[in-house]
């Protein structure tokens, strides 16, 4: 489905940023998306499905999708200017054709 594409599209950009930013003295550790997946599911009503790995714990939106919503946790914190420099670095690096949202941790 879309979602899984999306997510993983994401993710690889992901990879790529972690590549870019690992000789930068000091960067310390990127943010990570987990892999989605799409399960067929033939005997199911649904006969599709995604799935992702359970995460458990307290979680910070560092970014939200609509835009309306400042989160000052995404200034202030480590984790959150490494989250806003993930966005605007995959805007940049797509010409502006994409921009990732909905980062949490």
């Amino acid at each position: 489905t879309q979602e899984c594409y999306v997510q993983n599209t994401a993710r690889e950009y992901a990879k790529i940023y972690a590549a870019e930013a690992e000789p930068l003295e000091g960067f310390g550790e990127v943010p990570e998306i987990i892999p989605i997946f799409l399960v067929h599911r033939p005997a199911n009503n649904i006969p599709y499905a995604t799935v992702e790995e359970e995460l458990v714990g307290e979680f910070v939106k560092y970014s939200v999708k609509d835009g309306k919503e400042i989160n000052f946790l995404r200034r202030d914190s480590e984790a959150g200017q490494k989250c806003c420099t993930f966005q605007h670095w995959v805007y940049e690096r797509t010409h502006g054709s994409l921009l990732v949202t909905d980062l949490q941790g």
